[in-house]
């Protein structure tokens, strides 16, 4: 038998999401910002092998990181018509 969450843990559970997709945003353009310094500061004749390698996974985490943020603003944006069902 499942349970209805409270409309307690539904804001608890919104104001967690908030403060987490918040910090995913931050974290995707501090991402952003290394990736076009290494891009831009590094010359191209040390841009291969393992500086290459990390230069293109620094890109593929800013990507990863920026989805994980759009996707936690659609749990939000749940979380909104859950609270809003509930009042």
């Amino acid at each position: 038998m499942s349970q209805v969450p409270s409309q307690e843990h539904i804001d608890a559970a919104r104001s967690k999401t908030d403060q987490v997709q918040r910090d995913l945003e931050v974290a995707s353009a501090e991402l952003g910002l290394t990736h076009g310094a290494l891009e831009r500061q590094l010359p191209p004749e040390v841009k291969h092998g393992d500086v290459a390698w990390a230069i293109r996974q620094n890109k593929a985490l800013e990507e990863k990181v920026q989805q994980a943020a759009e996707e936690l603003e659609e749990v939000t944006e749940l979380l909104e018509q859950a609270q809003s069902g509930q009042r």
